[in-house]
């Protein structure tokens, strides 16, 4: 395909970071924005390194990213008035009766931890055979450790901006947050009614037909919802609308609208993605 293309597939990590480098040297407008952001580093063109351009990029996306002032975060800073009565409450439920909290924990409200929560199962999956004989499984955390403990185990996701990240779920199952969390809430039942017309992803002509199918047959059901951790909880509604107030306040209100962060042009000239 392409030059870097070819030391990938020899795995050859060093030369695909010289290359890179090769390509932002040979860019006039790119050495000056290098050397202004690193004065006393790069001189020369050949000054820039890989190492450069990833801490940009690092700290451009810590700027540009970071999410800290939620009404949540707000709030734990000291100013009580920054979440509603109500999310207070849900606050509660998350850490206490919902048990939420022992997954969704810490700073980024994640135990970075891998854990079965019974998905159901869309899409192509990882070719991995189920116990129907069907190979469109995904064993999930199983496919890098080996261990079978580990089938159906995902790692636990940050819930940042969560009101704001769907589709919900690690392969965009439900679309709409209050399903995935009534989703926890009971597995087993929610694997039994899953309705695949929940899923909605970007649809593609190549993709389409393997994206959206459900690996509905009983078997399979079975064997994901066993392999779960969850138990169920018994919320009333009320509770349950309390639990989404305190999932909104967790939203930071400068991540409502980025598209300053897109940028009308890049110095190599090459055309954006649309």
């Amino acid at each position: 395909e392409n030059s870097i293309a070819d030391v990938a597939k020899q795995e050859d990590v060093l030369s695909i970071w010289n290359q890179l480098a090769e390509r932002l040297q040979s860019v006039d407008e790119y050495v000056d924005l290098f050397k202004a952001a690193y004065p006393n580093e790069i001189i020369n063109p050949s000054d820039i390194t890989y190492v450069h351009a990833a801490n940009a990029i690092g700290a451009y996306e810590d700027s540009a990213f970071r999410a800290i002032n939620s009404p949540f975060d707000r709030y734990l800073r000291g100013s009580r008035q920054a979440m509603s009565k109500q999310a207070k409450k849900g606050m509660r439920l998350f850490y206490g009766k919902a048990g939420c909290s022992t997954c969704h924990s810490g700073s980024f409200q994640t135990d970075q931890q891998f854990h079965a929560i019974g998905m159901p199962q869309i899409g192509p999956g990882k070719g991995d055979t189920g116990p129907s004989g069907d190979s469109y499984g995904d064993f999930g955390r199983e496919q890098v450790t080996g261990n079978s403990n580990d089938r159906y185990k995902f790692r636990t996701p940050t819930l940042r901006n969560v009101a704001l990240t769907g589709p919900w779920g690690h392969n965009g199952a439900y679309n709409t947050l209050e399903a995935v969390v009534r989703h926890h809430l009971d597995v087993a039942d929610a694997l039994e009614n899953y309705d695949a017309t929940q899923a909605v992803l970007p649809y593609h002509p190549d993709l389409g037909d393997s994206d959206f199918v459900h690996h509905e047959n009983a078997e399979n059901r079975a064997a994901i919802a066993s392999a779960s951790e969850l138990d169920r909880v018994k919320l009333k509604e009320h509770y349950v609308k309390l639990l989404m107030e305190f999932l909104y306040s967790l939203n930071d209100p400068a991540s409502m609208d980025l598209r300053h962060t897109i940028p009308i042009r890049v110095p190599s000239g090459l055309p954006l993605a649309d």
